[in-house]
């Protein structure tokens, strides 16, 4: 793991290939390790780069109230600047893909493209509510009980019972979070929402999403193609929020298929 000193602090990330670049973003609470699945097999064809957000992973906490996904948009740049990368593919699941938003509306010009995983241009009334009950089982019932509650909640009934050895591998990545780290992050999500600015977006895009999240719904799917130009959309029956997970193979060949494919230079 390779460490950059970017806006005032020490950003942790994971970079591994050569070629064209690729950046990963993770969700609220994750970390670069999330997209263990997707390292591998792009970095024979790309450089891949997957970062800690800030707060997040072995990255430096800073001393500010929120982070809001145009602050991360904004160490992303940074990051890019610091590792010399005009424009690259961003790839971001969830609250990764607030911020792949966030750098879509404010930095278009670093960006080749875009993958949206499991994420919508706004936080709703449900995925406000889904979150409210994680917070409330960590403070009533501590860290394990909130843990299960959240794999329970990201994965379908059927991954979470037949895929045991990952979904243990994952329990395992989260019990070291720094939930003080990330709660500015889950404060600064709160507020987002770029609905108006998505017909703004001229870049080529593509939204995946399971057919069974409970975390976000997959309508957003649909309404971001509809609303950004030329947009592409990969629905993934019986597949829960974490797309990249409970289907590898599948999301792997969508994304590698999209940023491969041959298209005009700009989408008028």
């Amino acid at each position: 793991m390779a460490e950059a000193r970017i806006n005032g602090f020490k950003m942790h990330y994971l970079d591994v290939g050569t070629g064209d670049p690729i950046v990963f973003l993770h969700g609220l609470g994750g970390n670069c390790y999330e997209w263990e699945g997707q390292m591998e097999p792009f970095s024979r064809q790309f450089r891949v780069i997957a970062p800690d957000l800030r707060g997040h992973g072995r990255s430096d906490m800073p001393q500010t109230p929120t982070y809001t996904p145009f602050d991360h948009a904004r160490d992303v740049v940074a990051l890019l600047d610091a590792l010399g990368i005009a424009k690259t593919w961003v790839v971001g699941l969830s609250a990764g893909g607030f911020v792949t938003l966030a750098l879509a509306v404010h930095h278009p010009d670093r960006l080749r493209g875009i993958v949206l995983a499991a994420t919508a241009p706004m936080v709703d009334a449900d995925t406000r509510a889904v979150a409210e009950r994680w917070a409330e089982i960590f403070r009533k019932e501590g860290v394990e009980a909130y843990l299960s509650r959240v794999t329970k909640d990201i994965f379908t009934l059927d991954f979470f019972l037949e895929h045991e050895k990952e979904v243990d591998h994952f329990l395992e990545t989260q019990k070291h979070r720094n939930f003080a780290g990330i709660a500015p992050s889950g404060v600064g999500n709160l507020g987002f929402d770029v609905r108006s600015e998505l017909p703004k977006i001229r870049i080529p895009t593509l939204a995946i999403h399971g057919l069974n999240d409970r975390v976000v719904d997959p309508a957003y799917a649909r309404r971001m193609r509809q609303a950004i130009p030329g947009a592409e959309v990969k629905l993934l029956p019986d597949t829960g929020h974490i797309v990249n997970v409970e289907r590898p193979e599948e999301f792997n060949a969508a994304v590698l298929e999209f940023i491969t494919k041959e298209r005009p230079l700009a989408i008028p």
